[in-house]
């Protein structure tokens, strides 16, 4: 009997945190650059993620997108976390094959990067300009 209280306790509790979870979508705009190979800056998958720091949790997806044929690229989605003050920790995640500048004997390899991301949730969009995937500055 005592089993059954604590299931019921513990469904309770778990049903009002997931009633205070805090939804926030945001759009991001920019163009990938690839200076050595522009072409590599095409049809590039780039995920919005969630960070998620909490142990044996995973980051979540928001959404996912492809860079045009120049580059360009609109990112958008949505993200939740639990509790009415905690946001999403958006960041950006792209896996491309341009050369890095910094490691040029390094060729014809998947390289990935990530960087974290303003938390600038619609109606505002975030416009982030140009990223280039060699590792410059340009």
């Amino acid at each position: 009997m005592e089993s059954c209280w604590a299931l019921g306790v513990f469904s309770l509790l778990a049903v009002c945190a997931l009633s205070t979870a805090r939804t926030e979508c945001m759009q991001v705009i920019g163009t990938l650059v690839c200076p050595s190979n522009p072409a590599l800056a095409a049809r590039v998958r780039m995920d919005l993620k969630d960070e998620d720091s909490l142990p044996l949790e995973i980051d979540d997806l928001m959404g996912r997108t492809w860079s045009s044929s120049n580059g360009s690229f609109v990112l958008s989605g949505c993200g939740a976390d639990m509790g009415p003050f905690n946001t999403p920790d958006p960041y950006v995640y792209i896996e491309h094959k341009c050369a890095s500048i910094k490691y040029a004997h390094i060729v014809n390899d998947t390289r990935k990067m990530q960087f974290a991301l303003v938390k600038t949730f619609l109606p505002v969009i975030l416009r982030i300009g140009k990223i280039f995937l060699d590792d410059s500055d340009a």
